[in-house]
């Protein structure tokens, strides 16, 4: 699948090879979404013959433009992957994903680490807390970053305050090698 969008030099998302493969957007219904929408990405390849892929569900949920591309190109484009299907969130009527919580986190000056812990409330929907490491605690910074969420995603989700060493010791489990950031409890 990789060799079948191509970027260019524009950076407008990644082309579709439409002579490699048949890409579509669906919903959690399997219906297709307009270009504004978030979809998962459905794939057909074309002329495999060893195992070819029949509406192959990725898991990677993608927007995709068709108008026509500075470049002069006219196929459709595939957004970067904004989340995995099973990554996401439905928090107060939005869907998020983890690498927007994670992208605005990484964008806070006085945030050194992080954690975020998605598990199913009392109620039996979504919820999210994040627990942060920073060299500011205060009930006035709370604020300023659950307004920063209200501004880049629309909703905020429950702050708690550690000590940057103890979300390191979350961040590195026993066997990982990499920094786990995201706890699905759900």
């Amino acid at each position: 699948m990789q060799s079948s969008f191509t970027d260019c030099e524009q950076y407008n998302g990644g082309h579709a090879q439409p002579e490699l493969i048949i890409v579509e957007f669906l919903d959690e219904n399997n219906r297709p979404v307009g270009e504004n929408e978030a979809g998962e990405v459905t794939i057909t390849s074309l002329g495999v013959e060893g195992m070819p892929l029949l509406r192959f569900k990725t898991g990677d949920v993608c927007y995709h433009y068709n108008e026509p591309c500075e470049c002069g190109r006219n196929t459709m484009r595939l957004s970067s992957v904004i989340g995995r299907k099973g990554q996401m969130i439905k928090y107060k009527g939005t869907t998020l994903y983890p690498p927007a919580l994670f992208d605005i986190l990484d964008g806070i000056h006085d945030v050194r680490n992080y954690v975020v812990e998605v598990f199913t409330n009392e109620l039996g929907t979504d919820d999210i807390k994040v627990r942060i490491g920073a060299t500011r605690t205060d009930d006035a910074f709370a604020k300023e970053i659950k307004d920063i969420f209200r501004s880049k995603v629309r909703v905020a989700p429950a702050i708690s305050f550690e000590s940057p060493e103890y979300i390191t010791k979350l961040q590195f489990p026993e066997m990982s090698r990499k920094p786990v950031k995201f706890f699905d409890l759900r």
